[in-house]
């Protein structure tokens, strides 16, 4: 690809992530590598919606601008983090897709278990809150892209698709903020089949749970041991978290096990549990 090849696609990838509503504000960017190991990435400070070719900044394998009178996007370490541990990454698309970033604020990534989250979406991870533009930022996603994976939801901050084309990233976003909206509406559909049950313990899928790690004693165990504190007569909060992180470790049963466990009839048991003191 060459460098105007590079900037026209850059130009109409920007146009259609504000388009699909994945940016707002001057919030997003985007990069492409080159040929030649430099980067052409979008400035800083400047809507995607407007951006023309000649607005993108060609900077070194570095970071370093190539006209210094230009500068680029605060996340550029984030970029160059990507494209210095994987040589296949040509291109880095980071967004604040709405539904991505709520549920981000759950502190987990999203269930993963529609047809299109489990055939198009590919490998997807979850990192930890830290500052935007920050060489800690720009550590944990070289981690995840190392992995290596292809998409990551940032706590608390956004999305990053990384692909050998623009398109492919661009898809990628695209399909991620459709999954989390999904599953955002599936929640409350169930919610509003269900009303009203906040005083009780809520439904734990536990046959379901343990027809699905029927491969592993150890994860068996512990949800027989998150059932039975879930119905005692004192249930410890505490106790309950450190189950339900203990599970999610079980890729086999992340979805119903997440799906139960973000319910606001679960959240509201859990508040109240750890409002009393239990």
């Amino acid at each position: 690809m060459t460098e105007a090849q590079a900037r026209l696609t850059i130009v109409e990838h920007c146009r259609l992530l504000w388009t699909r509503g994945l940016v707002a504000g001057s919030s997003g960017n985007v990069s492409a590598r080159l040929g030649d190991g430099t980067i052409v990435v979008t400035p800083t400070q400047r809507s995607l919606r407007e951006l023309q070719m000649h607005d993108l900044v060609r900077v070194s394998a570095e970071g370093a601008p190539l006209d210094p009178a230009q500068r680029a996007t605060s996340e550029l370490p984030l970029h160059l983090a990507a494209y210095c541990v994987r040589s296949d990454i040509r291109c880095v698309v980071h967004t604040h897709p709405t539904y991505c970033v709520a549920w981000s604020k759950q502190g987990t990534l999203f269930p993963l278990d529609t047809v299109g989250a489990s055939e198009s979406l590919g490998s997807i991870a979850f990192t930890r809150y830290a500052r935007p533009g920050s060489k800690q930022l720009a550590a944990l996603c070289s981690a995840a892209f190392e992995q290596p994976c292809d998409t990551i939801v940032m706590e608390r901050h956004g999305l990053s698709s990384v692909a050998a084309d623009l398109e492919t990233a661009f898809l990628r976003t695209d399909l991620a903020e459709q999954t989390a909206h999904i599953e955002f509406a599936a929640m409350l559909l169930a919610t509003a089949k269900r009303p009203g049950m906040n005083d009780e313990v809520p439904h734990f899928p536990a046959a379901d749970l343990k027809a699905a790690a029927a491969h592993s004693p150890d994860m068996l165990a512990t949800i027989d041991e998150l059932h039975a504190e879930l119905h005692r007569n004192d249930p410890d909060a505490a106790r309950i978290r450190a189950h339900v992180e203990n599970l999610k470790g079980v890729p086999a049963i992340v979805g119903p096990l997440e799906r139960w466990w973000l319910d606001p009839r679960t959240q509201t048991f859990i508040a109240d549990l750890t409002a009393a003191g239990l």
